[in-house]
């Protein structure tokens, strides 16, 4: 990767920060707005650099680990949502992740990588 592309890649990425930030910020609760600035920004960000870089279909293998792990981060949530009030924080951040695990995993062997 030529060091143009780098160099454009940070300049997108910073850029969708600053945007994703903003829409977190716009929500509630402001918790949240950690979550869609940081993963989302630099992943779209690089995958945009991929794809002007190699071309659309070479990034198809990036984009579906993207949405794997987004699949398995949702499930993460959902798990731990109902986990921690029920069990030790510890318990429950474990089965959660076991959950992020299991449905990550899964999808991966099932999509294939």
């Amino acid at each position: 990767m030529s060091t143009a592309l780098i160099g454009l890649k940070a300049l997108l990425g910073g850029f969708a920060v600053v945007g994703f930030s903003l829409i977190g910020q716009a929500g509630h609760p402001k918790r949240f707005a950690g979550l869609f600035s940081a993963a989302p920004s630099v992943a779209l960000a690089s995958l945009a650099i991929a794809v002007i870089d190699k071309g659309a279909s070479a990034t198809l293998p990036y984009a579906q680990g993207m949405l794997i792990g987004s699949a398995g981060m949702v499930a993460y949530g959902l798990v731990s949502l109902v986990l921690m009030n029920r069990l030790h924080a510890l318990v429950g951040s474990i089965l959660a992740w076991l959950a992020w695990f299991a449905v990550a995993g899964g999808l991966y062997l099932v999509v294939g990588g």
